[in-house]
């Protein structure tokens, strides 16, 4: 199944306003100017170009798992907000269904012809390592007759596009002996869109098949996703600017940089300041200040 990517900024367009807010938790980047030192006197004739350099500290980027859970506050009223969160409860939600019409014959399908979307609500930004499957867990309630099938596809907003991260649809039979049956699902890893740092997250899942009373979701912490993801953004930059006007990208080493400007001009006093970013995180910025001289 593959569904619209347009959802997504429809779905969470509120979520452009997570640009330059760190995730929760995030340690803020950290840099220094070590070079030139601050006050120090720079000849504009013996030195046209002025080396920069300092130190740099980034959150680790240690590979971790983030859990999402499929959440839902009520069956179809106002206040019924599908959401994913990477907190956990008792929702009362749990057992909702997706369609109206849940009953058909084995030989028919159950298909409430819709489809239901779980946006995130917290745990983004986040950086996604695309070397992993995304795997998860649909669990079904109701009177479990039958089989039923699961698609699910998974989109995000990276650099406020929307991205498609991949969808799969799952069989399993049902089990009227048990609470809920899980249906677990796996999307295949995507290397290209490793390290991106996603703005939003959104699941869409629809429940068919020939089943009868079944279309319905166990949640309460048994239906979920889990998202290979990075502690931390691997996106890492220093910028220079002067004067609070013209900018230079750095180059980073390990957790050193180093970048060579044109000396300011004219002669006279004249601020650099350095800033780091991580992903949507930004550290304070450093200033210094050099004295520029014929």
């Amino acid at each position: 199944m593959r569904s619209s990517l347009g959802r997504v900024a429809l779905v969470l367009v509120a979520a452009l306003t997570l640009a330059g807010i760190a995730a929760a938790g995030t340690p803020v980047p950290v840099v220094k100017i070590t070079s030139p030192k601050s006050g120090s006197a720079v000849s504009l004739k013996k030195t046209p170009y002025l080396a920069i350099a300092g130190t740099a500290t980034f959150a680790p980027t240690t590979a971790q798992t983030t859990t999402f859970y499929l959440r839902r506050d009520g069956c179809g009223t106002a206040n019924d907000n599908p959401h994913l969160s990477i907190n956990t409860g008792t929702d009362a939600g749990d057992g909702c269904g997706l369609v109206v019409n849940g009953v058909t014959g084995l030989g028919g399908d159950a298909d409430q012809a819709a489809f239901i979307d779980f946006p995130a609500s917290d745990g983004t930004p986040a950086a996604l390592d695309g070397t992993r499957s995304i795997d998860g867990v649909i669990a079904l309630t109701g009177g479990q007759v039958g089989l039923a099938e699961v698609d699910v596809d998974l989109s995000a907003l990276v650099g406020g596009q929307a991205v498609d991260l991949g969808s799969t649809t799952s069989t399993a039979t049902l089990d009227p002996t048990a609470t809920s049956t899980p249906v677990p699902f796996s999307i295949p890893a995507n290397s290209s869109l490793d390290g991106s740092d996603i703005q939003a997250l959104d699941l869409r899942v629809h429940i068919h098949g020939p089943n009868v009373y079944s279309g319905f979701m166990a949640l309460s912490g048994a239906s979920y996703l889990d998202l290979p993801t990075y502690a931390a953004s691997t996106h890492q930059s220093v910028s220079i600017t002067v004067d609070g006007q013209s900018t230079y990208p750095a180059r980073l080493s390990g957790s050193t940089w180093s970048v060579a400007i044109p000396t300011p001009t004219p002669t006279g006093k004249h601020s650099i300041s350095a800033q780091a970013t991580q992903g949507y995180t930004t550290s304070a910025q450093t200033v210094i200040t050099i004295n520029v001289t014929k």
